[in-house]
């Protein structure tokens, strides 16, 4: 089976944003230390819209230098770059550090011109940055629907490869909205106008984020391991999330069913999702991670992890799964 490990490479949105070197740089360099030792390759979904942005901010030229090095460096050693569009960048501000309006925080907050202008100008940016061709898209906050405006966008600067669906997942608390609950049940599919839609004829390809049921013991066992080994558990990136996703009493009661991660703890629940996807038959498995979010514990745990899936299975780019 072929296996992308899939990193969404950005800052925080809630009232800290983290720093640059904390949040991205020093994680993604574990990452691909790691990366280099199994011979796999990655996918880091760039946050576009920091680098537009950035570049119109002196006092954040420093940052850009050392991200143009960094995504030059993964791109050179044949990992693949995709964009990753969060466009309430065209709300932020500067002020000794990033504040963010999330009243925009998905590309359907945008008329259909603002789209075009946004989604031309970020991939344009972005493909100046690294000399791979650009072809793969996710969405900010998994927010593809509608998939409309994006799908002319799409065409029109060659992105062909899709991956911001993870079957069974829905939210529609604000800034987010995404409905995945009626997706094939396939390890990847063509579509035209719907991201959960399958159409054989369809010129893009939807390779869905891998999804599993989370008990409430997983989380509780989190909770306590970040009480008692703060050390090892504490993310890298120094900054705070923007609020939206599920209430901590969500998660301590009841079952949940998420994406497949590398984040933090979620780390070792990657490996039985694996066996699952092999029992099914399946040729591909998508995980998602995000650098920000990764801990020493869960560098140190897919370090270990990739040391032993890798002699089964191969770790490739998104570009490169079975399709």
């Amino acid at each position: 089976m072929k296996i992308a490990f899939t990193w969404d490479y950005e800052m925080f949105f809630g009232h800290k944003s983290g720093s640059v070197n904390r949040c991205m740089i020093e994680p993604t360099n574990r990452l691909l230390e790691i990366s280099k030792r199994y011979n796999s390759k990655f996918t880091f979904f760039v946050d576009t819209g920091m680098l537009v942005r950035g570049g119109e901010i002196e006092a954040f030229s420093s940052d850009l230098r050392i991200l143009r090095e960094q995504l030059k460096g993964w791109d050179n050693d044949g990992h693949e770059t995709g964009l990753h569009i969060h466009p309430h960048w065209e709300d932020a501000k500067w002020n000794d550090g990033w504040k963010f309006d999330l009243s925009r925080y998905k590309l359907s907050d945008f008329n259909s011109e603002g789209v075009s202008l946004i989604f031309d100008e970020y991939y344009k940016v972005l493909q100046s940055y690294v000399n791979q061709e650009i072809i793969s898209y996710r969405a900010g906050g998994w927010c593809i629907q509608p998939f409309t405006d994006i799908q002319e966008s799409m065409r029109r600067n060659e992105l062909y490869v899709e991956s911001s669906v993870f079957p069974g997942g829905k939210n529609s608390k604000q800034p987010y909205y995404y409905d995945f609950t009626r997706v094939p049940a396939k390890d990847h599919w063509r579509f035209s106008d719907d991201v959960c839609v399958e159409n054989d004829q369809g010129m893009f390809t939807q390779f869905p984020i891998s999804s599993q049921v989370y008990h409430p013991l997983f989380f509780w066992r989190l909770f306590i391991l970040g009480r008692l080994k703060p050390s090892k558990h504490k993310p890298i990136g120094n900054g705070f999330p923007a609020k939206g996703g599920g209430s901590k009493k969500d998660f301590l009661l009841k079952k949940n069913l998420l994406c497949v991660s590398a984040d933090g703890y979620f780390v070792t629940q990657i490996e039985k999702a694996i066996n699952k996807a092999v029992k099914r038959g399946d040729k591909n498995l998508i995980v998602i991670g995000h650098p920000k979010a990764c801990t020493p514990f869960s560098i140190n745990y897919l370090d270990q992890l990739l040391n032993k899936i890798s002699q089964k299975h191969e770790i490739v780019c998104l570009k490169d799964l079975e399709k």
